[in-house]
This record gives structure tokens, C-alpha cells and sequence, in this order.
């Protein structure tokens, strides 16, 4: 982008807001016009100072940033919106993104982390950090289906195909079946890439 980017911060805690500004304002090329505490406030600066970027919090008195955000998407798209929160749930970033949000970062972010990815979605890119990435590639894959995750939880027991087929009353043929369906949707070809994912499922535990 030419000249400096337009930065508009919106968060309801003023210790976060002096955060940022002591961040972003000695920054080259970075230029903050405007601070909000709500959803509402942070709509109305938006349409009045027309900033390049807005960065926000999810969690504000009233209009939340992520309704904020799903507005300024409809109305004003050429603004774009940046999620600065502490919240690294998947409901939050899958509502985010669903919001029309360019990028989300979480407040632990280092200052450099941080710049990079204002500077990321004021360049017209989307900027997720590596957590937040790792979630969205996981709603991207299949999610496995019952018959699947069961032949998964006996491989994880040591089974082989013909065991799983004699305890499932199916063909061996057709454990194979499934089985290269899971290696498929999951994005593995390892058995440790499955028992990852497992893990992180709860669909096996350790002893």
C-alpha cells in the first residue's frame, strides 16, 4: 500500500488500548486515527475517519467486535478487520472468519508478530497466527464418519483389518476401505499423523 496505513483500535480495556498505541505508534507507516472502547463507538468512527485497518477485540460492552465486524463486511468491505483477542477457541475463530474478518492474532502475540499481520491484511492478504491456522486447516478436512472413527479406535488398539472386520461384522475388504478413507480425510500417510489427530479428539487416551 502507498503511503501510511490507517489504523483504527478497539478494545474496552484502556490498559490494552495504551498497549497497542505504545506498539503501533512507532511503527513507520502506521498511522492510528482513532480509538474505540465498543462495538457501537468503533462503527461510528469507522464511518466518520474511513481507516485502512480496524483492530479489534471480540468481547466489548454492547456490540461485540466480531458484530462489528460482520457490519463493517457488509457496508464498508474496503475496511479492513483485524481480530486482536485473548480467545483461541475454535467457535470464536470459525465465527471470525464466518464475520468476514481479514486476520486474527491472539493477544500474546509479540509486537513484531503483530505488525507483521496489520501489515499482512492492510496489504489486501489474510493473516491467521500458527494456532489459529492450525485450527482452520482442521475445519477444512472431512470430518470422519461414525463407522470410520470406530475402525480408528481399533486400529488404535492394535487390531488388524481382518480382527476390526470380524468385530464390526464387515468384510476385511471393506476395513481397507475405510481405512484408506481415513488416511485420506485426515492428511496422513503415518500412522503417528492418526494417532495425532486422535489424540486431540479424545478418541484415545494414554495409560
Amino acid at each position: 500500500m502507498a503511503g501510511s496505513i490507517r489504523v483504527l483500535l478497539a478494545d474496552d480495556h484502556p490498559l490494552v488500548l495504551e498497549g497497542l498505541r505504545y506498539r503501533l505508534e512507532a511503527q513507520p507507516g502506521i498511522e492510528l486515527v482513532g480509538e474505540a472502547s465498543s462495538g457501537e463507538e468503533l462503527l461510528s468512527l469507522a464511518q466518520a475517519l474511513s481507516p485502512d485497518v480496524v483492530v479489534t477485540d471480540i468481547t466489548m460492552p454492547g456490540l461485540s467486535g466480531l458484530e462489528a465486524c460482520k457490519v463493517l463486511h457488509d457496508t464498508c468491505p474496503e475496511i479492513r478487520v483485524l481480530v486482536l483477542t485473548m480467545h483461541d477457541n475454535e467457535e470464536y475463530i470459525r465465527r471470525a472468519v464466518a464475520c468476514g474478518a481479514a486476520g486474527y492474532v491472539l493477544k500474546d502475540a509479540s509486537a513484531e508478530q503483530m505488525v507483521f499481520a496489520l501489515r499482512e491484511v492492510a496489504g489486501g492478504r489474510s493473516h491467521f497466527g500458527s494456532g489459529v491456522s492450525r485450527v482452520l486447516l482442521e475445519e477444512k478436512q472431512e470430518r470422519l464418519t461414525p463407522r470410520e472413527t470406530a475402525i480408528l479406535k481399533l486400529m488404535f488398539e492394535g487390531m488388524s483389518s481382518r480382527d476390526i472386520g470380524e468385530a464390526l461384522s464387515i468384510s476385511t475388504r471393506t476395513v481397507e476401505s475405510h481405512r484408506s478413507n481415513i488416511y485420506r480425510k485426515l492428511n496422513t500417510n503415518s500412522l503417528a499423523g492418526l494417532f495425532r489427530y486422535a489424540m486431540r479428539h479424545g478418541l484415545v487416551e494414554l495409560e
